[in-house]
């Protein structure tokens, strides 16, 4: 019986001067499969060409095959056994078991890794498939989209209800990636993930769309599209072979629809742009290098496989080991501290980050400018820069975009805070103008579990209002919008549970000289939250002519209006009502919240 085994395809981009080398030589028809195969495994694998052939147990070895071309596709098998570190965890029980048990016995750690490339000669593709750590190996060669690419061309229609599953990655707002899980399946309008980017979706295919594959079934099928392919069927290696050629040819079709509300630049058709965009990004981080909380509105700094990302123990970068995520920017911005501008920029492509696990293993490894999430502005258009990869804001999606915020805005406006902001004021000074008023009590700075309530809080006699304050509606919402998230989250948790959070609320501001005896008693200030419903608003000081927050338009920080759009979703999944501020504003608008 023929052995079967379900397996991920990826394809190897040639986007980058590695790659490009890569399948330079695989297409010049003068060269050798010997001279090919030391290209494969020198470029991609890390094998000097003294090391191919060689049984080194840390290197992929080159395997001799039957045949090295089968039905149009070239054939490269590179195999690997690796010896690994002995784990902690034996060791902190070698002195409970006997020495001759085998958990003493067997010392030896061994993983097997593979990788097989298939080179599609007509149509100059270069494919893979990989086991063990091979899709470790090749992560930063592959085509991050490939999958997601198959899919929307396999796929006829945006509703038609596949939906199993799916990740995606926040290109705004506090929450980094999301995994979703659907009960029934979904299709892609219902999943709105605006402001978000696909990273991996589970989805049905139909019987008919397998047997398209040449895969003979007879019912439904699940296919997972990531930078890799798979369907959820064992296949026999001539099976697998015929299922590359299908996806070669899939490529080539046209798209049925777009899954991303974003468009990504292709490097090849806009070199010059992406130049262009790539000296802002760079000449931006440069002059604040020293000072990296200046970028922190519009730069994050993350790895596209940001789950193993954040999930690291530690981050290895320049001979050094930094602890925690929160400040290892900054962390690896200190290390260029003597270099020249053109060093910093040459090595920020070169230089690499790994994030390492408890035990020391590599979770993500990838260059410094890879790990970038930046937004760019350049010609009156909005850019994103993710993970190495250039995103146009389209004119569709901006005009969506500001749509949404302009109805939401005038249906949920509020001018509970009627103080003057002078420009010369820090938010603090702002916010201490609202003391000993009339059922009001000012909370700025007061922060038990690292939670900040509000600013300022207001009440009437059906709603507490619970004002958080912000200077300038631009990249740095991502962080407000967040903190007015979280707040809402605590506090509703709070009030179905032992007040905890309140109570230290309380406490913590009856120890602060500037916000003490602002209530009489602790009965009284639960009182406020027990007796009355919650509205959380955002107030905004943005008094420029044309700047105002109903004339959402005017605004030129798309991430923004993402952090905004994404908080208002976010408070509607909460229950909680929310309304929008802005301080300096002329028009009169009723606090009362109906």
């Amino acid at each position: 019986m023929a052995i079967k085994w379900q397996t991920g395809i990826y394809s190897i981009h040639n986007t980058n001067k590695i790659t490009e080398d890569v399948h330079n030589t695989l297409e010049d028809e003068t060269k050798s499969y010997r001279q090919k195969q030391l290209k494969l495994s020198s470029k991609l694998l890390g094998v000097s060409s003294s090391r191919v052939t060689e049984d080194n147990s840390n290197k992929y070895v080159a395997q001799r095959l039957l045949a090295t071309e089968v039905d149009g596709l070239e054939l490269f098998l590179f195999y690997r056994k690796h010896r690994k570190d002995q784990p902690e965890w034996k060791s902190f029980l070698k002195n409970f078991v006997h020495d001759d048990a085998t958990i003493n016995t067997n010392p030896v750690n061994m993983n097997e890794s593979f990788v097989l490339f298939l080179y599609k000669e007509d149509t100059k593709k270069l494919y893979a498939i990989s086991g063990g750590y091979g899709a470790f190996t090749i992560q930063n060669f592959v085509d991050d989209d490939f999958g997601i690419n198959i899919l929307i061309r396999i796929v006829a229609q945006k509703g038609d209800r596949v939906l199993r599953h799916a990740k995606e990655f926040g290109v705004t707002g506090g929450l980094v990636g999301v995994a979703k899980y659907f009960r029934h399946n979904y299709n892609f309008y219902e999943n709105k993930n605006f402001g978000n980017i696909y990273r991996e979706i589970s989805a049905s295919i139909d019987k008919d769309i397998a047997r398209s594959l040449g895969i003979n079934a007879d019912y439904e099928k699940q296919c997972i599209a990531k930078n890799s392919f798979k369907i959820n069927h064992s296949l026999s290696f001539q099976e697998m072979l015929s299922l590359v050629k299908k996806l070669d040819e899939i490529l080539q079709r046209n798209v049925n629809f777009d899954v991303n509300d974003i468009k990504q630049i292709d490097v090849k058709k806009n070199e010059e742009l992406i130049n262009i965009l790539e000296r802002k990004v760079l000449d931006d981080i440069w002059e604040n290098r020293t000072s990296v909380t200046a970028l922190d509105e519009r730069l994050d700094f993350i790895n596209k496989n940001f789950e193993n990302f954040l999930q690291a123990k530690s981050y290895k970068f320049d001979r050094g080991e930094h602890e925690g995520s929160d400040t290892l920017f900054g962390w690896i911005m200190s290390r260029f501290d003597t270099f020249t501008k053109e060093k910093f920029i040459n090595n920020v492509h070169v230089q690499t980050v790994s994030a390492l696990d408890n035990d020391n293993e590599v979770l993500t490894n990838d260059t410094v400018f890879n790990h970038f999430v930046y937004e760019i502005e350049n010609d009156g258009e909005s850019y994103f820069l993710i993970n190495g990869k250039y995103y146009q804001i389209t004119g569709n999606f901006k005009t969506t975009l500001n749509i949404s915020c302009k109805d939401y805005l005038e249906k949920n406006f509020n001018e509970g805070l009627d103080k003057t902001w002078a420009d010369q004021d820090t938010e603090g000074v702002y916010n201490l103008q609202y003391k000993n008023e009339d059922n009001t009590i000012v909370l700025d700075t007061v922060t038990p579990e690292n939670i900040e309530p509000c600013d300022i809080l207001k009440y009437d006699e059906e709603y507490v209002y619970l004002y958080h304050v912000k200077k300038g509606f631009n990249g740095s919402m991502r962080d407000l919008t967040n903190q007015v998230f979280i707040a809402a989250n605590r506090i509703q948790e709070d009030l179905m549970g032992d007040k905890s959070y309140l109570k230290s609320v309380f406490s913590k501001m009856q120890n602060m000289n500037n916000y003490k005896n602002q209530i009489d008693n602790e009965d009284d200030f639960l009182n406020i939250f027990t007796s009355r419903k919650l509205c959380f608003i955002l107030a905004v000081k943005d008094s420029g002519t044309n700047r105002r927050l109903k004339n959402i338009e005017g605004f030129t920080s798309n991430i923004a209006k993402f952090s905004l759009n994404e908080l208002i979703h976010n408070m509607r999944n909460l229950g909680i009502e929310f309304k929008v501020a802005q301080i300096n504003e002329p028009m009169h608008i009723p606090l009362a919240s109906s």
